[in-house]
């Protein structure tokens, strides 16, 4: 997989994350929007770190 599509699901993740918390918060104040969104962040990386980590662990068990 190469990184481009990565990068779009890595970002596809974090608004789909930040949305549907907004929607379950009921609140949408700047305070709760920012950490929201620094949530959905942090939730990007380890979904991006786990998706690089399943694809190299394909490639090696397939070489």
């Amino acid at each position: 997989m190469d990184r481009k599509r990565i990068i779009a699901q890595v970002i596809a993740a974090i608004l789909l994350y930040t949305v549907i918390s907004l929607i379950l918060e009921k609140e949408y104040t700047q305070s709760i929007i920012l950490r929201e969104l620094g949530e959905g962040l942090v939730f990007g990386v380890i979904y991006g770190l786990f998706i690089w980590i399943r694809e190299k662990w394909r490639k090696k068990e397939g070489s």
